[in-house]
């Protein structure tokens, strides 16, 4: 049976692997200190220590609890493992999801046939077609597409920036554009004399 899992130990796994590690040494520590404890029951002043030793250990062990749980639950809550962990099932790739609401969302998603990749978009079945032309690599290794609720495939900035370029040279696409296909006769449909005509007016 395949793996299912895009990560194999995240790091998020291995700080709750050493916290519990933590753990039990802390439990040990506190079990024989309750233990010297009852042995000093006379002398009120060394009860009074080791009580407030064991205390501070529970404070600190709740503190470290917190200091490992906080960033693993916003790592889970955001999906912000992409740019954690590191990919290890190549059937997986990462999406940076540009919203309607021009809001940023990351994803790790499978693959499938053809370029094919199946997500979630606001609990919805969603998928990109990768086009293989623009996949952008992520600080730690993994690969990612970039995705838009507005198209069916991945977004190729190279093509954008061209589209700026043009834009930047023959002016808004849609008016200077057609002006500048008239002049250098480029159009695919003539135009008739008399628009030429109107046109020169």
């Amino acid at each position: 049976m395949a793996d299912k899992r895009a990560y194999n130990i995240t790091n998020g796994e291995v700080s709750v692997v050493f916290w519990g590690i933590q753990l039990i040494i802390t439990i040990f520590v506190i079990i024989s200190l309750i233990g010297m404890m009852r042995q000093v029951t006379g002398n009120p002043g060394l009860v009074t220590a080791f009580l407030f030793f064991i205390v501070l250990l529970c404070v600190a062990l709740f503190f470290s609890f917190i200091s490992m749980a906080l960033p693993n639950y916003l790592i889970s809550k955001y999906n912000l493992n992409i740019f954690v962990d590191k990919i290890t099932n190549p059937d997986f790739i990462g999406w940076l999801r540009i919203t309607r609401n021009k809001g940023f969302r990351s994803y790790t998603v499978p693959r499938g046939a053809l370029g094919q990749t199946k997500g979630m978009a606001n609990g919805h079945k969603a998928d990109v077609i990768d086009d293989g032309q623009y996949t952008v690599t992520l600080p730690n290794g993994n690969q990612a597409i970039i995705v838009c609720d507005f198209l069916s495939n991945n977004i190729n900035l190279e093509n954008v920036r061209g589209w700026q370029l043009i834009k930047k040279h023959f002016g808004m696409v849609g008016f200077n554009v057609w002006d500048r296909a008239v002049e250098t006769d480029n159009l695919l449909i003539g135009v008739d004399e008399s628009e030429e005509e109107n046109r020169k007016e």
